[in-house]
């Protein structure tokens, strides 16, 4: 038990030095993997967006996709009624602005 004291005391600077550069090791991999990460978030994110446009697009009543996106992008259900309700708003708001009837 005396001798493995001794040795590690003895080689501390050796064992300290040895762990450092696996610690630098493993926060190196660990850097990469989170930039890998986030390239594969990235064309996730780009990917959904772009079904999302696709099944606006696909869905019966002339849906807009820019507002399944927004809906989506602000983590809300996205349901027809929900976007028929926030197509309606968009409505009357541009049709107040024009002068038309509110």
């Amino acid at each position: 038990m005396n001798s493995v004291i001794s040795t590690v005391t003895g080689h501390a600077t050796i064992l300290l030095a040895v762990l450092a550069i696996l610690e630098g090791i493993l926060a190196a991999w660990l850097f990469r993997r989170n930039d890998e990460m986030r390239v594969r978030l990235r064309r996730a994110r780009e990917a959904a967006d772009q079904a999302a446009r696709v099944a606006a697009l696909a869905a019966p009543g002339a849906i807009d996709p820019e507002i399944v996106l927004q809906l989506l992008k602000t983590g809300q259900s996205v349901t027809l009624e929900l976007v028929h309700s926030v197509m309606e708003q968009r409505e009357r708001a541009e049709a107040v602005r024009e002068g038309g009837e509110p």
